[in-house]
């Protein structure tokens, strides 16, 4: 039996609890008119309710092994094979994305050195960095703070910028090139990087307004036991309250909902496992987890939980700094990424590369059910989202800065038309997409950065 609405809720309704703790609630039924339910004007009403399209930029730095993750047939149609290649974790995805060839950073190609610096630096800003190993830099705005500038007045957070390394802020990390360039992916201006959140724990709490025990060593044991307290215990009498105006189908919506941040909280609260191995005397923070994939995931779910929740919608997430110097002992690699990437044509080498870009696709793959299996206005979030992968190196030996991984996933509600692969001429700037993205994020326009024009075959 349907349960018969007195009033439309509010999208931006706030269960609040106890000192700064609140929860904003995902998109309902109850969030649309009744009343103009079926009615033409329906739809328009609708449409306001409805989160705009979503934009999460994913950095993956250093580069990949271009022979091994590129399709080897099936360019420009949707008749192409993942099989056998690095990004085969994607074939469940496949008609969620457009696997596109073809883009560069134009603007890294000027000078010899630097390359880490100039790929990040230029990416997503589309401009010449200025060669300096001090505070003299000199970028430019990023596309995402460009979306954060014209829609961002709408969300609590005009965008949520992420990370999985925090890199060095200061002095020199590339030849010539200050370190500030290889740690950043957004820039609010020529000067100023949006500097990104790595601890999960931290982020958790932006958004959520909570505290933990954690953060309160000094406290007497019943102050921690209050702080230890999910969020969840503290607006327990508010969504009570929200529970009696909700259909079924909303009650289950906000049951799932509320599951996935019970499950958050129990992961970061979570003790290290592998205690054992650590020498005498070192004790590992329990708030960022130890492995990439760990790591990522928890990362991941908190970004999607913020869309999720229409706290933002333009987001930034570096899988990494450049010239990272991660290992991935969790899958029997113990050497750093970006030594493995100056191979040299050394077949252990190249083997160990391919086995990260692998398990860096799997980690995607995983980024893709989850927001998938998200449902909102009779679509999943991914079908009103822009999930981008990718990266300013090219092939990670070379750093070419040319063929740049892109893996562009979702429909941008309804204005992408994804499952195909797309190549596009050789030295197309990555520029160009980034004007197309922002058309498709109420922010158009006439140039970005480097930019000689919008993407064709997006929608096609």
């Amino acid at each position: 039996m349907m349960i018969r609405r007195i009033q439309t809720m509010n999208r931006r309704v706030l269960i609040r609890g106890a000192g700064s703790a609140a929860i904003a609630l995902p998109l309902l039924d109850a969030m649309i008119p009744e009343s103009l339910i079926g009615s033409a004007e329906a739809q328009a009403r609708a449409k306001k309710v409805m989160p705009s399209n979503r934009l999460a930029i994913l950095y993956y730095p250093n580069g990949i092994h271009v022979p091994a993750w590129y399709p080897k047939d099936g360019a420009n149609s949707a008749n192409y094979t993942l099989t056998g290649t690095s990004a085969a974790a994607l074939e469940r995805h496949k008609k969620d994305f457009l696997f596109i060839g073809g883009l560069s950073v134009p603007m890294a190609l000027y000078d010899s050195v630097g390359d880490h610096a100039k790929a990040l630096g230029c990416y997503l800003t589309g401009v010449r960095i200025k060669k300096t190993a001090s505070d003299d830099i000199q970028c430019s705005i990023s596309m995402d703070q460009i979306v954060a500038n014209k829609i961002g007045a709408a969300t609590r957070f005009p965008s949520l910028e992420l990370g999985m390394d925090y890199g060095r802020m200061e002095g020199g990390c590339d030849p010539g090139y200050a370190c500030i360039y290889s740690n950043n992916a957004s820039w609010r201006d020529a000067k100023t990087p949006a500097i990104k959140e790595v601890n999960p724990r931290v982020l958790f709490d932006r958004l959520f307004g909570a505290a933990q025990a954690s953060d309160h060593a000094e406290e007497s044991k019943d102050q921690q036991e209050t702080y230890n307290r999910s969020i969840l215990d503290y607006t327990r009498e508010g969504l009570s309250r929200i529970n009696t105006q909700l259909g079924q189908n909303d009650r289950h919506r906000v049951d799932e909902y509320l599951n996935s941040i019970r499950e958050i909280e129990h992961r970061l609260d979570a003790p290290p496992t592998n205690l054992a191995d650590m020498p005498k005397g070192v004790v590992r923070p329990t708030r960022v987890p130890e492995t990439f994939k760990e790591h990522f995931r928890l990362m991941a779910d908190l970004q999607i939980l913020a869309f999720q929740m229409d706290v933002t919608r333009v987001s930034t997430f570096m899988l990494g700094v450049e010239q990272s110097r991660r290992t991935y002992n969790e899958i029997g690699i113990p050497e750093e990424h970006h030594g493995l990437t100056h191979h040299a044509g050394d077949p252990e080498k190249i083997a160990k590369m391919i086995k990260i870009d692998t398990y860096m696709a799997e980690q995607f793959a995983y980024y893709l059910d989850k927001i998938k299996a998200v449902q909102e206005g009779g679509k999943s979030m991914l079908d009103n989202s822009m999930i981008l992968l990718g990266n300013g190196n090219g092939d990670a030996a070379r750093h070419d800065h040319e063929n740049c991984l892109t893996v562009l996933a979702g429909k941008g509600g309804g204005t992408l038309n994804p499952g195909r692969y797309v190549s596009y001429p050789e030295g197309t700037p990555v520029s160009n997409l980034w004007l197309s993205l922002m058309d498709r994020m109420e922010a158009k326009m006439e140039r970005h950065g480097d930019s000689t024009g919008r993407l064709a075959n997006l929608t096609v």
